[in-house]
């Protein structure tokens, strides 16, 4: 006859050892399909425009390095969302307030334009003794009757004679902000 002790010990030892079998097989089977990859991916902000109000979106610009390449940020300003539209005429004006950390230059470009449309640049100070960079384009408006979407474009551009140590662990960091109001 057959012990039960004996066949209930074998049989727990048994189910052990096929766990750690699984568990060891799902480990490396997992494993082996593991990557990573490296690129330069474009932020798109996206701003509805739906009534009079300020709206503002931050940028982190921790990839930015001095190499003298455009890094490109997607923004785009409609004055609908889903199935609203705005029930009013519209005026807004999209403006970059930006650090003052790195010598980066910025552009700005409405859809597939050419000319940097920024129209004026200032210097403030905030009330903790920061100083900031603002940068002014042109007013826009949007018809309460038609369906419209404004396309920017801000370039960003570290150039590469600042590859020092000076600029190493410095960051940069900007805000767009919409000011929408009815006209």
């Amino acid at each position: 006859m057959i012990d039960k002790k004996k066949f209930i010990k074998f049989n727990r030892i048994t189910i052990v050892l096929v766990l750690i079998f699984i568990l060891l097989i799902l480990g490396r089977t997992f494993s082996s399909f593991q990557t990573d990859g490296k690129g330069k991916a474009n932020l798109d902000i996206a701003f509805y425009v739906l009534d009079t109000k300020t709206q503002s979106e931050d940028i982190k610009m921790f990839e930015i390095a001095p190499d003298g390449q455009d890094y490109v940020y997607s923004i785009n300003v409609s004055n609908f969302k889903d199935n609203k539209t705005s029930e009013v005429d519209l005026e807004y004006e999209l403006t970059l307030v930006t650090t003052t950390n790195l010598p980066v230059e910025y552009e700005i470009y409405l859809s597939d334009s050419t000319d940097n449309i920024i129209t004026s640049k200032e210097i403030y100070q905030d009330e903790d003794g920061m100083y900031f960079y603002k940068f002014h384009t042109p007013k826009k408006n949007f018809t309460h009757d038609v369906k419209q979407t404004d396309n920017y474009k801000l370039v960003v551009n570290f150039p590469e004679q600042y590859k020092s140590s000076e600029y190493q662990d410095l960051l940069e960091s900007a805000t767009i902000y919409i000011d929408s109001k009815q006209m």
